[in-house]
């Protein structure tokens, strides 16, 4: 019996406020037939703001994503972490790469536990096939 995904997305960086993180993805039965279409988003600005500083009434506590599916046998899973507004500082080796923490388990299985390096510059289109 099939049993659903529960995932999880946070980061603790102190200025995520510059990224939008947007996550896609679908579930399959055993024969790989769609059963559901996942979304779930945490957007703060659109891209190209150039913000100065966090936007009122911004709140880190609020930007953990989680998703919890319907019953299925396998999972597509796509994290988008795209900056609204680019570092302040400009030489890249200065700008170090934060971390965005995936993990993704089914029923009590834990099935995916990552600490993912995401660049300041690029941000990063991930893909996650379980």
């Amino acid at each position: 019996m099939s049993e659903r995904f529960h995932i999880e997305v946070a980061s603790r960086y102190e200025e995520l406020w510059r990224y939008n993180i947007e996550l896609t993805g679908q579930t399959a039965d055993s024969g790989g037939s769609r059963l559901e279409y996942i979304s779930a988003s945490s957007f703060v600005a659109p891209v190209g703001s150039k913000l100065a500083a966090v936007p009122e009434g911004y709140s880190p506590a609020g930007r953990d994503i989680g998703i919890d599916t319907e019953p299925a046998e396998s999972l597509t899973l796509y994290i988008y972490v795209i900056p609204n507004t680019l570092p302040t500082e400009r030489t890249v080796d200065l700008v170090k790469p934060f971390t965005l923490d995936v993990k993704i388990s089914r029923g009590e299985e834990m099935l995916y536990d990552r600490h993912l390096s995401i660049n300041q510059f690029s941000g990063d289109n991930i893909e996650i096939k379980l």
